[in-house]
């Protein structure tokens, strides 16, 4: 019996090649695109699973309010670790985390060392894979511990690394250090994971590094994590924190602490991307780029089951008489219902076998677009998978064979065999699933002309100064400033160079300020002479700061529109503003807003300080937008040969904006190429949805076409209904894809262009004109066919 069903299902298969073909190769870009959405919640979902004590390791961070709205920090107070580790009974391990500026230097080679300061137990706490070394020499502050990729940047292999002696260099100071271990570096779903490879040292090394810093300096910051084993004792250590507030809130006018909170490291990250300020590790993906994969995964998925129902339907029209025939020959109608979903099923399995070939290659054109996020496919080792796979093809089958074997099976055997049957034309449910496909099509459509509209839109948004044209590094001292400076005025293409304690993308502050009875928090930077000019800041009242004046540096600020528009400020020049409930600062310049984060956060007030050339640690320099990057390379040439024991730190503003614009491309990228899958399987089930209406209406149109009907007039009669479909989906189609394009542009950035009308006119209008020329041919060549063909069997 199986045996005849699989010699049923293989004859009918090749009677039926073109659209079954078309079926499978649609479907199984439909599961492929599942699996990279499976994939990508796998990457998001196991985020931090390395460590194996993840359900007992967590991250102390504070909860500041201010203004009656509470924002949670990823730091605590510098001397809270050692409270920690002294006096906490029921916490079992701490650590520290700190970010260190070095470099490594190996002959003469400078490399960038990633390297964090922690305390000896960091490696009990968290899980690293170690190629060579032993976890509890970090104990020994002159030893270094390396990633796999480090190793291999400064020796080739990992194995050639341990036990040889590298430089560490920080400022001008240089100190030997050994490679006590070398580690596999961490996933990239991992917090503790580094680009460029990571480093580790003892604490007790970051003192050396900033030798100004004291054990009970409550005014310094940094991450903290504890590992408490008995989750009953969590509320104690969170009891045991909160006296400690008072040290921090003594000490801190500017930053007042509520509460302290503990973060589990299971959900640590995926927090971090949209609620938490100022974390030192590496923060989870865009959740819309996780959510989005999935959602048009499962919508494709939809379209590629209706469109297999369509063509079950389609198919099946032709096999009534075999149906007839086998019911008169005993044939119960559920084995044959069977018979019908297990055809389905064979054609779903051959689409998941292409779907696996094809996962490959989206998945890597997937990694090709999101450098953050890297999904790494393995299939055969994960019996989750091999159960999503599995119930892939019974959803699949079911959903798509139902319907045509339920629907089919019904007839009963002498109304096929007499003729009388007539099957075909379209119905309810076959419109419903042809709009559905449209609708999802459109969907794809528009969010791929919606990101192409976005990108062009924040290429061209004025961020209120010149982003193209500026490049900016970092120094110790105002000493290495000036050597710098008198270095680079050699190069034509420098336009204006600038200092600054702190500017632009930078370390720049954020307090409180007081206008009479209004208080804000603002972002502070301080700048130095010709700053406005060199990164184009535009005055739109009052006047710049006065070179090396004395009271410009005590009293004068310069603000942007949107503080003084957010003090209610409509003549500011000369109002006072009040910083630290202490220092009063008069307002002599107004500059058009600057947006400090781009266009990804919302834009902050910003209140811009004097400083003079002793407090220089940074260099602004402006050049022509297409010279940017030749001066950068000019500036790196010099770093080398003035400061040779340090990394070049200079940084084109421009790629900051670059980010924005791989950002809009790569969802772009991913939205055309899921639309024109979609609208491949939606015009697919069209023209099916057109055959089988034909079959019905074959001997109408020849009767139309003797009684004198023209071509104009049949085509417009077939079309009408379609026409109509398609008005359906797109009213329904530009609902659904407004509201989410707008939704996924407003979790990525805070400043966009969401679809507009031209974005739906363009997408409707190419979703019409696809489906009219795929459906053309087929309308037209009935409309032209010979009545004497259609009418010759009455």
């Amino acid at each position: 019996m199986f045996k005849n069903h699989l010699l049923i299902t293989f004859r009918n298969m090749m009677k039926n090649k073109f659209f079954i073909i078309t079926n499978v190769i649609g479907m199984g870009v439909a599961i492929a695109c599942c699996i990279v959405g499976y994939f990508a919640h796998e990457y998001d979902s196991t985020y931090d699973h390395i460590h194996k004590n993840i359900n007992q390791i967590y991250r102390v961070s504070a909860i500041r309010k201010f203004e009656n709205e509470e924002t949670k920090f990823a730091f605590v107070p510098f001397p809270l670790g050692e409270v920690v580790k002294k006096t906490f009974q029921d916490v079992d391990k701490s650590t520290r985390y700190f970010h260190s500026y070095s470099n490594f230097k190996r002959q003469n080679d400078l490399f960038s060392a990633n390297l964090s300061y922690v305390d000896p137990e960091f490696f009990q706490m968290f899980t690293f894979d170690f190629i060579s070394g032993n976890p509890a020499d970090l104990k020994d502050k002159s030893s270094v511990f390396i990633s796999d990729v480090v190793a291999i940047r400064l020796f080739r292999t990992p194995a050639e690394a341990y036990g040889k002696t590298i430089t560490q260099v920080y400022g001008n100071e240089l100190k030997e250090v050994t490679i006590a271990g070398v580690y596999k570096e961490p996933p990239m779903n991992s917090s503790l994971y580094k680009r460029k490879g990571s480093a580790y040292m003892n604490f007790e090394n970051y003192i050396d590094e900033h030798k100004d810093v004291r054990e009970d300096d409550w005014k310094k910051e940094g991450t903290l994590f504890l590992q408490v084993s008995n989750t009953d004792q969590l509320k104690s250590v969170d009891r045991q924190l909160q006296p400690y507030i008072e040290n921090n809130n003594k000490v801190r006018e500017d930053f007042q602490i509520k509460k302290f909170v503990l973060d589990p490291l299971t959900n640590m990250a995926r927090e971090d991307r949209a609620q938490v300020v100022d974390a030192a590790t590496w923060v989870a993906p865009p959740q819309s780029a996780i959510i989005g994969s999935m959602v048009m995964g499962v919508l494709i998925l939809l379209i590629a089951c209706f469109n297999l129902t369509n063509t079950a339907i389609a198919i099946s029209s032709r096999r009534l008489k075999e149906i007839g025939i086998r019911k008169v020959m005993g044939s119960m109608r559920k084995q044959l219902i069977v018979q019908f979903i297990g055809e389905t099923m064979f054609i779903c399995f051959l689409s998941l076998i292409v779907g696996l070939g094809i996962a490959d290659l989206l998945i890597g054109g997937w990694n090709s677009m999101w450098e953050y996020m890297q999904l790494t496919p393995h299939y055969l080792d994960n019996p989750t998978f091999l159960f999503f796979l599995i119930s892939i093809l019974v959803f699949t089958g079911i959903l798509a064979g139902s319907y045509p074997a339920f629907y089919i099976t019904k007839f009963e055997p002498v109304t096929i065999l007499k003729g009388k049957l007539k099957f075909g034309g379209t119905n309810y449910f076959t419109r419903t699933l042809l709009g559905l496909q449209f609708a999802i099509s459109l969907i794809a459509i528009v969010s791929a002309i919606g990101f192409i509209q976005n990108a062009k839109y924040q290429r061209e948004y004025d961020l209120g100064f010149d982003i193209n044209g500026s490049v900016i590094a970092w120094f110790d001292n105002s000493q290495e400033f000036d050597i710098y400076r008198n270095a680079l005025q050699s190069n034509p293409d420098v336009l204006s160079m600038a200092g600054a304690k702190n500017g632009i993308f930078s370390n720049r502050e954020h307090q409180p300020v007081k206008h009479e009875t209004l208080q804000s928090e603002v972002d502070i930077i301080d700048v130095g002479d010709n700053y406005l000019h060199t990164m184009n800041l535009k005055l739109v009242a009052g006047r710049d700061f006065k070179k090396d004046s004395k009271t410009d540096q005590k009293e004068s600020v310069i603000i942007t529109e949107k503080m003084a528009k957010l003090f209610n400020l409509d003549n500011a020049i000369g109002k006072e503003l009040i910083w630290k409930d202490t220092v009063k600062y008069y307002v002599v310049g107004v500059v058009k807003d600057v947006y400090t984060m781009g266009l990804w956060r919302e834009l902050d007030p910003l209140m811009i300080r004097y400083v003079l050339p002793d407090q220089y640690t940074q260099i602004a320099v402006s050049t022509k937008a297409e010279k940017a990057a030749s001066v950068n390379t000019d500036m790196k040439e010099r770093w080398n040969t003035l400061f040779p024991t340090r990394l070049y730190n200079g940084q084109m503003l421009a790629l900051l904006k670059q980010e924005m614009v791989e950002v809009n491309i790569n969802i772009m990228y991913m939205y055309v190429f899921l639309g024109a899958i979609a609208m491949m399987l939606s015009v697919t089930g069209l023209f099916t949805l057109v055959s089988l209406n034909i079959i019905k209406r074959t001997k109408e149109i020849g009767v139309r076409k003797v009684l004198g009907a023209s071509v104009g007039n049949i085509t417009r009669i077939v079309n009408t209904e379609f026409v109509f479909i398609l008005a359906i989906a797109s009213v329904f189609g530009s609902w659904a894809s407004y509201s989410m394009n707008n939704t996924l542009m407003g979790s990525i950035w805070k400043y966009y262009q969401g679809v507009n009308v031209l974005t739906f006119v363009v997408a409707i209008g190419l979703m019409f004109l696809i489906s009219f020329f795929t459906i053309g041919l087929k309308i037209l060549n009935v409309a032209n066919m010979n009545p004497v063909k259609s009418l010759r069997d009455e």
